[in-house]
């Protein structure tokens, strides 16, 4: 078989359509064509044409997931589950995510610790409530731990004392008065879905009331 002519597709300029023997023979995207500098009148064999299939997959892949991180960052188990969506193979899976990774487009550890301040800064999340979002990531145990293990105890007991008094400050300004039992019960549970242990909880309530409510101990 030859090529008997390369022809830019209209609707999608990167890629270009492949005439063999006179008959159209497939579609590649532009890149794949630089990459095994095909010209008119190159001759192809199975073998090739095998090739050609198995990179212009690999290259639909990779521009699949680079689109997809372009929006935000994405974990690796994130990109993986988009890719299979398209179904592609495995095995192309397997090579993009590795391309991927040596860019350093994938980078589990800096994503999660971008998922940890953004989690902290937004939803004023504890340390039970970064571990679940990280593992619904698919982020592995050891950089959840790695990463978690990098804060510490100060830093959270302030940012649920922050966020007990902000919720607090609706009951403040708020004409119907609420009983204070009423206020530390959904306070505590308030605190308790954003994933801040009983200790820190404790003390948070403690703190934003200015006297001993509950045990710390508990």
């Amino acid at each position: 078989m030859t090529i008997s002519k390369l022809e830019q597709q209209k609707r999608h300029p990167d890629r270009v359509n492949v005439y063999l023997d006179g008959e159209f023979a497939l579609g590649l995207h532009k890149d794949v064509v630089r990459k095994f500098s095909l010209r008119k009148g190159d001759s192809v064999s199975d073998k090739l044409m095998e090739q050609l299939a198995n990179e212009e997959e690999f290259s639909a892949a990779k521009n699949k997931a680079l689109r997809f991180l372009s929006r935000r960052m994405r974990s690796e188990h994130e990109i993986r589950f988009k890719l299979k969506d398209y179904e592609f193979s495995p095995k192309v899976i397997d090579s993009v995510v590795q391309y991927l990774t040596e860019l350093n487009f994938i980078n589990d550890t800096n994503f999660a610790k971008a998922l940890v301040r953004d989690l902290q800064k937004t939803k004023s999340a504890g340390k039970r409530l970064l571990r679940q979002k990280l593992l619904q990531k698919g982020i592995s145990k050891i950089i959840i731990d790695s990463v978690l293990s990098e804060g510490n105890v100060e830093e959270e007991e302030l940012l649920a004392l922050n966020a007990a008094k902000k919720y607090l400050k609706k009951y403040q300004s708020s004409r119907k008065k609420t009983e204070k039992d009423i206020q530390v019960r959904r306070l505590t549970q308030t605190l308790q879905r954003k994933g801040f242990s009983w200790y820190i909880i404790s003390k948070a309530i403690n703190q934003s009331f200015n006297q001993k409510i509950i045990e710390e101990d508990i």
